[in-house]
């Protein structure tokens, strides 16, 4: 059975080379675009002559410490996710003029944007990785420590949702729009879901909470957790016939979690509520997100039915 949501991709040009060169000019613009607003910064923490902010290493880095020390948090949030301006100017670049179709195809096949069904994605998912923290605390109070001052989580809490948001979109339009209508219209649904969810996994890869991890059993668990979240949000997507219930999810997922709890190698240390001195990555983790993802079907697909897409 032909999946809806692929097959947007033939309102547009669809030669194999249209992808190669779209993928490049927007990962091009993706790295140069973060590569200059991040060499401007630290020029800038350079020679600010204040003995307060310095730039570190590579090792140090490497060994868990932020790449920059002695500027706020929020600052650094900020600069990190400058890139994804350029990341999404890029991809719409692609769609619009190299693939000749409307940019909302790598959203819905429908007419409309249902920013109900986002909506939906959102704070159900959401409301789940809270629980799931819960949780985590109640079985294990001592590994967490009280973090919340009131002030400084309002001030950054529309930050990080317009910036998150903002992040989580433009990989959900590139990963599971723009590569998973293209590859699902050449080659089917099923590699469609498997390349895209290994891209999303190695890009991931040098995130701070996998390099800093001390075993290979670790580091396997985040493996297969990046891999499973990919997939999961590639499954959603075909199983809705739109994107909008993974842009939710994504939105949802990372908001929660650098609102909740942070820890000593975070990149950004942000004013979550909880604290724990080192993220230790397990299977657990990847026990506890799969029934977590079960879940989260069951009720947008069950208890939530969409009359539009069902």
């Amino acid at each position: 059975m032909t999946n809806a949501y692929i097959q947007l991709a033939r309102q547009g040009r669809n030669h194999w080379w249209r992808y190669l060169a779209g993928c490049f000019f927007t990962l091009f613009l993706f790295i140069a675009g973060g590569t200059l607003t991040l060499g401007l910064f630290v020029a800038y923490i350079t020679n600010d002559n204040n003995p307060n902010t310095e730039v570190l290493s590579p090792e140090a880095v490497a060994a868990g410490q932020p790449f920059i020390v002695g500027v706020s948090p929020l600052v650094l949030y900020i600069v990190y996710n400058l890139a994804f301006p350029f990341f999404l100017f890029g991809l719409y670049l692609s769609v619009r003029f190299l693939h000749r179709r409307p940019f909302q195809t790598l959203i819905t096949s429908t007419n409309q944007i249902s920013w109900r069904r986002i909506g939906q994605g959102f704070a159900v998912y959401f409301l789940l990785v809270v629980i799931q923290t819960a949780i985590s605390y109640a079985l294990s109070p001592q590994t967490f420590a009280l973090n919340f001052r009131l002030w400084p989580f309002l001030g950054f809490l529309p930050t990080v949702v317009v910036l998150t948001s903002l992040q989580t979109s433009t990989e959900e339009l590139f990963f599971r729009g723009y590569l998973l209508q293209g590859i699902g219209y050449r080659f089917g649904k099923w590699l469609a879901i498997l390349l895209p969810s290994l891209l999303f996994m190695l890009l991931h890869l040098s995130n701070p909470e996998v390099i800093t991890q001390d075993s290979w059993d670790a580091v396997a668990s985040l493996v297969i957790y990046y891999f499973m979240i990919g997939a999961f949000l590639a499954w959603l997507t075909l199983k809705d016939n739109g994107l909008e219930l993974a842009l939710g999810v994504h939105a949802a997922n990372n908001i929660a979690t650098f609102l909740l709890v942070t820890s000593d190698n975070s990149a950004i240390p942000s004013p979550a509520i909880f604290r724990i001195s080192e993220f230790e990555a397990s299977f657990a983790i990847v026990i506890s997100t799969a029934l977590m993802l079960w879940i989260f079907s069951f009720i947008v697909f069950r208890l939530l039915r969409h009359p539009g897409r069902d």
